[in-house]
C-alpha cells in the first residue's frame, strides 16, 4: 500500500467520485475496514474479500433503519454484514487483537466523534506497518455547518481532557442554534443567497443550560467538529506535534461537492534526535502557513 495514496491522487479528476478514485485505487486483496457505510458502502465484499465493516449498530438494526427510513421492506440487503459493532469511537476495543488493515476508510464519520482524539489513537493502533487512513469529510463552506466555527486543536483536547460532558453541551448549542436550515424542498445550497433561517436561540440556550446541569445530556447524530481542508490538516499536525497520536496527513484535495478527501498515515517520530528535531521544525513551519491560510480564508489579512 506504500504507492496507495500516489495511486489515489492520480485518479482524481473531475466526474470522477472520491468513492470510485478509492475504490479504484485499492487492491482486491487489501485488507480493508470501512467505518459507518451506513446502507450506501463504498466497498463491497465481492469485490474486497477481506473487507470489513464498522457501523454504530448491527446488520439487522441497520436493515430496519434502512426500511423505517424508505418506508418500505427491502427483500435484498444492500450492505454487506457488519463486522464489528461501534458506538463510541474506539474501534480498537471490538476489532480482535492483532488484526490490521492496509485501508481504514471513513466517509462522513469523524465529524460525528464527541471524543475525536480517541477515535484517532483507535484508528492508528488498527493499521498495518504501511496502512494509510482515508478520510471524506463535509467542507464548512459547502454544508448546513457554513455559519459555525471551524473545530480546532483546544476543543478537541477539551473533549478528551476536560470535564466530562461540558464539550459536548457547548457544541449541542452551537449545533442547535447556529445551523443553517433551509425550508421543505430547497436546493441544499448554502451559498449567500441560500434562503436559510437559524436553530431557535432561546430553545438552544434552555437545552445547554440542563445538559451542563448533567439533566439532559445525551448522545445526538448532530456534527460535533466542523471542518475546513487546511483546519483538518492543521488539527491533525498539531496533535501529531503533542505526540498524542501518529497519524500525519500525507494528502489532501479540495471540496467536491460537499466534501473533501484527507488521507493519513502512522508516522512514528525519528529515534534520532536530530532527524527528529528537523522534521519538529518542518512541521512547525507548515502549520504556521496553515494558520496563514485559515487567516486569509477568513477575510484577517
Amino acid at each position: 500500500m506504500s504507492t496507495f495514496v500516489e495511486r489515489l491522487f492520480a485518479e482524481l479528476r473531475p466526474g470522477v467520485t472520491f468513492a470510485e478514485c478509492i475504490r479504484r485505487s485499492t487492491p482486491a486483496s487489501a485488507h480493508v475496514l470501512e467505518i459507518g457505510p451506513g446502507a450506501s458502502p463504498t466497498f463491497r465484499r465481492k469485490d474486497f474479500p477481506n473487507l470489513k465493516v464498522s457501523d454504530y449498530c448491527g446488520t439487522d438494526d441497520l436493515q430496519r433503519s434502512l426500511e423505517r427510513h424508505v418506508g418500505a421492506t427491502i427483500a435484498h440487503q444492500p450492505f454487506d454484514d457488519v463486522d464489528y459493532v461501534c458506538a463510541d469511537g474506539r474501534l480498537a476495543d471490538v476489532v480482535p487483537e492483532g488484526q490490521k488493515f492496509d485501508l481504514i476508510f471513513s466517509s462522513h464519520n469523524i465529524e460525528h466523534q464527541p471524543d475525536l482524539l480517541t477515535h484517532l489513537i483507535h484508528v492508528e493502533k488498527l493499521l498495518g506497518a504501511s496502512g494509510v487512513v482515508t478520510f471524506l469529510v463535509p467542507h464548512h463552506r459547502h454544508t448546513f455547518d457554513i455559519f459555525r466555527r471551524l473545530t480546532n486543536t483546544g476543543d478537541v483536547l477539551l473533549a478528551h481532557f476536560g470535564p466530562p460532558g461540558v464539550m459536548a453541551a457547548k457544541v449541542g448549542f452551537e449545533a442547535r442554534t447556529q445551523s443553517a436550515l433551509l425550508p421543505n424542498g430547497a436546493d441544499r445550497s448554502y451559498g449567500p443567497e441560500a434562503p436559510v433561517s437559524l436553530g431557535k436561540l432561546k430553545a438552544g440556550f434552555d437545552r445547554f443550560m440542563s445538559d451542563v446541569k448533567g439533566e439532559g445530556l445525551e448522545f445526538e447524530d448532530y456534527h460535533h467538529h466542523i471542518f475546513s481542508t487546511e483546519s483538518l490538516q492543521l488539527l491533525m499536525l498539531e496533535l501529531y506535534l503533542l505526540r498524542l497520536t501518529t497519524l500525519l496527513p500525507c494528502a489532501s484535495s479540495g471540496a467536491v461537492g460537499n466534501t473533501f478527501l484527507m488521507a493519513a498515515a502512522a508516522t512514528p517520530w525519528p529515534e534520532d534526535p536530530a532527524q527528529s528535531a528537523v522534521l519538529e521544525a518542518n512541521l512547525e513551519s507548515q502549520r504556521l502557513a496553515l494558520y496563514r491560510k485559515l487567516a486569509e480564508a477568513a477575510g484577517m489579512h
